[in-house]
């Protein structure tokens, strides 16, 4: 592949619908999240001739990329390379990393660019600062996130002998039949913007901390999600009183975990591992093979996450200085 071009869109129907087709769909790419989170992004396509191979976006301000705090990856976009061999697939994965790095060493100063898990090859970036005898790019910061595949889920009416439960951690296992067992938990599957709110706000106060992100404005950008059936949302309740609550956008055949958040802080609660299998469940159901449980990164949380058998991944961000 090659005669690739740049050019930037403002063409919103027409960058959904490529990310919605695209191998790596994410929600922070979408549209309406980024055009609600209230910071100027600039939109391309990469293109041969008329086809669009990918797509990227930049929080651009004097010739310089920065990051934003609102926003998880700004990833590259890939096309759905389909009934390719891989080595004509990694290829064309190359040389679309390599146009967008001669993209950015052309038009900007500085860059930061937080990729998601599949950015897998840089030897674009690493053989600029080789031909340049100097260090123009370099890896920032690495981080790791845990994908759960749902196609391993291949009896839903026999968990226990799919691939998947066999692959959960002993205490989710343990956690989960306590809860199926022991405790009356009821599935309540719909999008309520208070539980979620609500939820937030106690779990940073048991923390004794403030909520550390604007709050109101996520609640706006993930109701016209939902309008757009772009969120799921699975509430787990006992004796008519919600215990906890998971939120996951829903892509096509990807999703990712947003938020999730217990209402009470008890050691004898397992609703969040009751709630995040019924919701692989469902989601499966709902077709998604995927799910992004979206960064493991924290010693805490990341343990947690691992627990539930996903394939770990890592993603960077890439810093450039000319």
């Amino acid at each position: 592949m090659s005669n690739l071009t740049i050019s930037p869109t403002s063409d919103q129907i027409a960058w959904d619908n490529f990310l919605e087709k695209s191998q790596n769909k994410n929600i922070y790419s979408h549209s309406i999240y980024l055009e609600n989170l209230g910071e100027k992004y600039e939109k391309f396509f990469v293109k041969k001739d008329k086809e669009i191979f990918a797509s990227f976006f930049l929080r651009s301000e004097n010739k310089i990329i920065k990051l934003s705090d609102k926003i998880i990856y700004t990833p590259v976009i890939f096309k759905n390379f389909k009934n390719k061999p891989l080595s004509s697939v990694n290829n064309s994965k190359f040389e679309i990393i390599n146009e967008i790095k001669n993209f950015f060493t052309k038009n900007y100063k500085k860059i930061e660019f937080l990729s998601d898990y599949y950015l897998s090859d840089l030897r674009p970036f690493y053989w600029q600062n080789f031909d340049s005898n100097k260090e123009i790019f370099k890896i920032k910061e690495l981080r790791y996130t845990s994908v759960v595949d749902l196609k391993k889920i291949n009896d839903l009416i026999q968990l226990e002998e799919s691939s998947f439960y066999k692959n959960l951690s002993v205490r989710v296992r343990q956690q989960f039949n306590y809860a199926k067992t022991k405790k009356k938990y009821k599935i309540n599957i719909n999008f309520c913007i208070e539980t979620f709110k609500k939820t937030i706000i106690k779990t940073f106060e048991r923390q004794n901390k403030k909520v550390n992100f604007d709050l109101n404005l996520h609640c706006k950008i993930l109701e016209r999600l939902n309008k757009n059936g772009l969120i799921y949302m699975i509430s787990v309740e006992e004796n008519n009183e919600k215990k906890s609550f998971l939120l996951f956008s829903r892509l096509g055949d990807q999703a990712i975990y947003l938020y999730g958040g217990r209402l009470n802080d008890d050691k004898d609660d397992y609703s969040l591992t009751y709630g995040m299998i019924n919701s692989f469940i469902n989601l499966k159901k709902l077709g998604v093979d995927f799910v992004d449980l979206e960064g493991i990164n924290s010693p805490k949380r990341g343990f947690n996450k691992l627990g539930y058998g996903g394939n770990i991944y890592p993603y960077y961000t890439i810093q450039m200085s000319k």
